[in-house]
């Protein structure tokens, strides 16, 4: 006999939810200004493409803030920091005189922040080879004066795999996982680390029932150790390190995580939809 759970369908779906479809027009629009701004200051120059959760379909619902690259064609790595410091400037002023764009540029460390209706972080960044397409891009610390590789289109090549081995239950899990952190003020786990977590979880902790799935996986992340190696989804590091997650953050993620995995034991336990929900909501900080 199946078993039947009495949590609406209607609040895991709310938390699972990505953007809505008048927020992903936006993006889109935004996106494609932007192209357009580069284009036609600088000709075929610039390539630009989303990366990112909005790229990668993880974005929870009310999120803000948009990531793209915008890659300098004609240059390879290395380049120095004054021609870094050049290309920076070469997009700021682009972006802040186009009639396209309606909202503040100022230059950020890696990269050139626009605020208007949307947020986005613009990221200038050139090719081991020039006219590359082909993951690294390499991007800059302003700060740091350094290089730096990314991993964008490996990344989203890679999640594609996973909500495929997931029977396409990966990105709505991370999306749940997402909403579940952002209650917590104190919790250091940037949305990319939750991401990259809930990628190491193997492929059969996934299930179509996203509170099962949340419990699943969940728990496979509780066993993980400082030993344990998180590689990030695009798989060119660990990040389990003091450099990126530190174990002790990690570890009061794992703390959380702890006591709302049995508040979702809980709710699926109920035996009204009243108290499911309520279960539920508050293991969601609702």
């Amino acid at each position: 006999m199946a078993l039947t759970y009495k949590i609406s369908q209607s609040w895991f779906d709310a938390y699972s939810a990505g953007p809505s479809e008048a927020k992903t027009r936006q993006v889109k629009n935004l996106q494609e200004n932007v192209r357009s701004a580069l284009a036609q200051a600088a000709g075929s120059r610039y390539d630009t493409f989303l990366q990112g959760s909005y790229r990668n379909s993880t974005a929870i619902a009310e999120i803000n803030d948009v990531d793209i690259v915008a890659l300098y064609d004609p240059w390879s790595s290395p380049a120095s920091h004054v021609d870094w410091t050049s290309l920076f400037n070469h997009v700021a002023e682009i972006l802040s005189k186009t009639s396209l764009l309606n909202g503040d540029i100022h230059l950020g460390d890696k990269c050139v922040k626009f605020e208007g209706a949307l947020k986005a972080d613009i990221v200038p960044s050139i090719s081991r080879s020039t006219y590359s397409s082909t993951d690294p891009v390499i991007i800059y610390s302003r700060g740091g004066r350094e290089e730096r590789p990314n991993y964008p289109r490996t990344h989203y090549s890679n999640g594609v795999k996973k909500q495929s081995e997931t029977g396409d239950n990966y990105k709505s899990t991370v999306r749940l996982f997402k909403r579940w952190a952002r209650q917590y003020e104190s919790l250091r786990a940037p949305s990319y680390y939750i991401e990259c977590a809930v990628h190491s979880v193997p492929e059969g902790e996934f299930d179509s029932y996203l509170p099962l799935s949340f419990i699943s996986v969940g728990a496979a992340l509780l066993h993980y150790t400082s030993a344990t190696v998180i590689k990030s989804v695009a798989g060119d590091k660990d990040i389990l390190l003091s450099s990126e997650w530190d174990y002790a953050d990690f570890k009061h993620f794992q703390s959380l995580l702890t006591k709302d995995i049995s508040r979702v034991l809980d709710a699926m336990r109920a035996t009204s939809t009243a108290a499911a929900d309520a279960k539920w909501k508050l293991a969601f900080g609702d």
